[in-house]
């Protein structure tokens, strides 16, 4: 994964259960994870490496940017998920020949592409570095990027979705860093990591992948928001055969046990203590 086998064990781990790490498996996912870098390795595969030469203080003002970031990177995850189901959903029922729907597909792409850029199509990992070193891109570089992946996987249903998200998440950085006046590459970096831990449900796995990308000074900005994209993110994922063990808040009621694609209708609001004194509050205020 990238070059970084200790994030790819984990990743692979707690990408079976939401909210369980099976200790089980860990030795056998390790040594699987680092044979293969090894191995790849050793036949001259090159990684992507870029340790960050200029990570921020912490400070009042950063760690405020840090939390809106880890919301933003949240809500973008939703959003991604939320489109890619419902654009698969929408395209399975177009009565048509499937090889038609390619063509279609096809051709969205083609005009997308003479329209913007070829950046935005395969791994993309020029524009995914450049990000991460700080070069600007364009400010809704990861929107486009989403809308091709959109296309792609809601007409072929297959074909892998990380290095999208990833790209989608350190263009989505950029954008924040900029936004919020921070250091671009900075948070290119921590929303090329938060987003994989929203739209996976792999916190832990993506805060160790930034401390193999990208040094050890970016872990603990990276943790926080990568726990808040996960949070935001609610109980959904790309991997619909994820088995959902906990609810990510005590305020939703959940079938655990279940595919999150098995449990996603059966969340129910529960009693918000709060909000009830709020109501009774009211009620009182209007009576006198």
């Amino acid at each position: 994964m990238f070059g970084a086998p200790l994030a790819g064990a984990l990743f692979g781990i707690e990408l079976l259960a939401v909210g369980v790490i099976l200790y089980d498996v860990l030795l056998p996912a390790f040594v699987a994870s680092i044979t293969a870098y090894q191995v790849s390795s050793a036949l001259g595969v090159t990684f992507f490496y870029y340790p960050l030469n200029f990570v921020p203080t912490f400070e009042e003002g950063f760690f405020i940017r840090l939390l809106a970031g880890g919301i933003f990177f949240g809500l973008c995850a939703y959003a991604l998920i939320s489109a890619i189901q419902r654009s698969a959903a929408f395209t399975n029922r177009i009565p048509i020949w499937r090889p038609w729907k390619g063509l279609l597909g096809g051709v969205l792409l083609a005009g997308l592409t003479l329209l913007f850029s070829r950046d935005y199509l395969g791994l993309g990992l020029n524009l995914m570095e450049g990000s991460i070193k700080g070069v600007p891109v364009l400010g809704y570089a990861f929107i486009l990027k989403a809308l091709f992946t959109i296309i792609t996987l809601s007409i072929s249903r297959s074909g892998s979705v990380i290095t999208p998200v990833l790209f989608i998440g350190a263009t989505a950085g950029s954008f924040f860093g900029h936004a919020v006046g921070a250091d671009q590459g900075t948070f290119a970096a921590i929303g090329f990591v938060s987003l994989l831990a929203g739209t996976t449900n792999t916190p832990i796995a993506s805060s160790i992948l930034a401390i193999e990308l990208f040094g050890a000074a970016v872990a603990p900005y990276a943790a926080v928001s990568c726990v808040i994209a996960f949070l935001m993110s609610g109980h959904r994922s790309l991997y619909t055969s994820q088995i959902l063990s906990i609810s990510k808040s005590r305020a939703i009621t959940i079938e655990s046990g279940k595919e999150i694609s098995e449990v996603k209708n059966t969340i129910k609001n529960s009693e918000f203590g709060f909000i009830d004194w709020l109501k009774k509050r009211w009620r009182t205020g209007r009576k006198r």
